[in-house]
């Protein structure tokens, strides 16, 4: 079993719910979502609903982050610099500017939330 398949069978049961609960709240079939619990596929098109459903990151039900982060905490902790930056409508990367929508907008918050939060929280054990 793999991490994603470990971390959605644990939440889902310290939530209380069935796996048939969690299909139904996210929008698929009870067999879909015992394939992201077996490991088979991961709940890629669903991650969005299973976050919320759980109250967790992605990073963390992707295996990216060692522990669950409550979404509320990473808003909390967001650098005003970094919103300053994702309110831009364009960007340089790469030297050249691009366009971003809001969905590319949440996309790099989300990554770079995450980044942050975890700079932050490495260098608090360091004192």
């Amino acid at each position: 079993m793999n991490i994603t398949a470990e971390r959605l069978r644990k939440l889902r049961e310290e939530k209380g719910l069935s796996q048939n609960d969690v299909a139904k709240l996210i929008g698929v079939t009870r067999t879909a979502y015992l394939h992201y619990e077996t490991g088979r596929y991961k709940p890629v098109r669903k991650i969005k609903e299973l976050c919320n459903l759980f109250n967790v990151t992605s990073d963390y039900i992707l295996g990216n982050d060692v522990e669950p982060m409550n979404k509320k905490e990473v808003k909390e902790k967001k650098p005003a610099d970094l919103e300053k930056f994702l309110n831009q409508s364009e960007v340089m990367f790469d030297g050249e500017v691009m366009k971003l929508d809001e969905e590319d907008r949440q996309e790099i918050r989300n990554a770079l939330e995450f980044i942050f939060y975890k700079a932050k929280k490495k260098n608090k054990r360091k004192e």
